[in-house]
């Protein structure tokens, strides 16, 4: 008889207990006093018992597994927003008010991982980064995953210059470099952190506040942290405020396209085209910086309607000019990479043209590197249906990012657009000049056109004709105009009123601002 067997046990008889998939989850078994074995009553009640232990066992697995479900992400395996927020509570009403912390962490550019290396990179980086913050946490900190990119740590017990320690430890953990698959990944983030209960008492607060620190970190250049501060919150209402007013301006006739011209740099006198610059003078603020506006439009998910915006009013502009006969060769307009996101977005494009009687030529589409760098579907495919129509497109700020040949090669890129501080830097700085040379060399030998940003001194424009640049844009020959004023100034009068506000594109074309 086993030594594990109870006294005066002489016999034993055992069934597995199954699960549905056949999988044995325990086992059922009977005791006799005597040696024997088992006879039919026997058989029978461990077949009942079987059957109510195997629906039991299942249950509670089964309650599990709900649990996991509703409690905790299936990804990463930390806790969800859920339960983050249970933990939290709990954790904050433990700590009777000592002090702690709250770090709000969200990857930077994370959505490029997806785009460029896939949807299972992207989960796999996610799953890196989570185990990357679970060991940085120390033990009692609160953890959880709140969304697709965004992670939350509640530091218990935690006074603000150690959850600034934490903040910068964490950073760099997470930037430790991470292969997936032949591909060598830098994960960035950027990090808000928020006192309890100095700025909040409550997890909701506590979130709400660390969030706002986080977007002004991204805001400084990504990679970063920043304590919450009173003045941010104000901030983030001031946006609130911008958001809800620029909704109602483009619908009120507040906003406006203003006009500088683009001229040959070999005669000045001649119009190479029109860059549409977007005005808004909002009756109580006055004239609102267009950096400002913009990037609210691409925060709040309204660039798509505010490109649309941009893009009817300047077609219908330049087909009244053509109607009156004003020689306006073309008009630019600057697009964002989520322009590229809408499937249809060239189509549309199409659309506005033939509405307004115009052709593929009439319009010069700006984009940047990042749009270069989004190697999306949809993107893609808007880039490949623009070149088809025969629209032109160009490259702005070329030089400050990251410049590839590799994409002037493979993209449908007709013109690059000299970043104005190269052209301002040309009286001080040698390698402001050599760069240009370089850009005008790649273009000719590419047969693109190059526009010079930002000319202002006779200088300026002297040494950019004899390099051989074509086209220039600068306060030199004209500041924005409004469209009458702009007709003045072609027809010989110049008039150039004072700008109300400084010149920007018409569209949001780095979210970063």
């Amino acid at each position: 008889m086993p030594a594990c067997w109870p006294a005066g046990l002489l016999a034993c008889w055992a069934s597995p207990i199954f699960n549905h998939d056949r999988q044995v989850i325990g086992v059922f078994a009977l005791y006799f006093r005597e040696p024997r074995s088992p006879n039919a009553l026997h058989h029978r009640i461990a077949q009942t018992c079987i059957h109510l232990c195997t629906v039991a066992m299942e249950r509670e697995r089964s309650r599990e597994r709900i649990h996991q479900l509703a409690y905790y992400d299936p990804l990463t395996q930390l806790p969800n927003r859920c339960m983050f927020h249970r933990s939290a509570t709990d954790a904050l009403y433990a700590a009777q008010g000592r002090a702690g912390a709250l770090l709000f962490v969200d990857l930077d550019r994370f959505k490029l991982v997806n785009d460029s290396q896939g949807h299972a990179a992207g989960d796999a980086l996610l799953c890196e980064v989570a185990q990357r913050i679970r060991a940085a946490a120390r033990p009692g900190d609160v953890l959880g995953r709140l969304s697709s990119d965004e992670f939350a740590l509640l530091l218990p017990h935690c006074s603000a210059a150690e959850a600034e320690t934490v903040a910068r430890r964490l950073l760099e953990r997470i930037a430790e470099p991470f292969t997936i698959g032949d591909a060598v990944n830098i994960p960035h983030a950027s990090v808000g952190i928020c006192a309890y209960p100095e700025d909040g008492t409550d997890i909701h607060t506590l979130l709400r506040h660390a969030d706002q620190a986080m977007y002004i970190a991204k805001q400084q250049g990504r990679q970063r942290w920043q304590r919450f501060t009173p003045a941010i919150n104000q901030f983030t209402q001031d946006r609130v405020a911008m958001e809800h007013a620029l909704r109602a301006a483009m619908h009120n006739g507040q906003l406006q396209l203003h006009y500088q011209p683009q001229v040959l740099s070999s005669q000045p006198e001649r119009l190479h085209g029109v860059e549409a610059l977007a005005r808004w003078k909002h009756p109580e603020w006055g004239y609102v910086s267009p950096l400002r506006f913009i990037a609210v439009a691409e925060d709040a998910g309204m660039i798509q309607e505010f490109t649309s915006w941009v893009m009817e009013s300047a077609c219908r502009q330049l087909a009244a000019w053509r109607a009156d006969h004003v020689e306006v060769p073309q008009v630019a307009i600057n697009l964002s990479t989520k322009n590229f996101h809408e499937p249809q977005f060239a189509q549309s494009v199409a659309d506005v043209l033939r509405r307004h009687g115009l052709t593929a030529k009439d319009l010069v589409l700006e984009i940047t590197e990042s749009v270069m760098l989004d190697a999306s579907p949809a993107t893609l495919a808007n880039l490949d249906a623009l070149h088809r129509l025969g629209l032109q497109l160009s490259l702005d700020d070329f030089g400050t990012g990251y410049s590839s040949l590799s994409y002037l090669h493979r993209l449908p890129i007709s013109e690059l657009k000299l970043d104005k501080s190269f052209v301002q830097d040309l009286s001080n700085s040698v390698a402001a000049e050599a760069l240009i040379r370089s850009v005008l060399g790649i273009a000719r030998s590419l047969h693109m056109k190059v526009v010079g940003e930002g000319v202002e001194t006779a200088e300026q424009r002297q040494w950019l004709q004899l390099q051989g640049c074509p086209v220039l844009q600068g306060y030199l020959f004209c500041r924005p105009l409004a469209p009458e004023a702009l007709v003045t100034w072609l027809r010989g009068g110049h008039a150039q009123p004072p700008l109300a506000a400084p010149a920007a594109p018409a569209t949001a074309y780095d979210p970063g601002i």
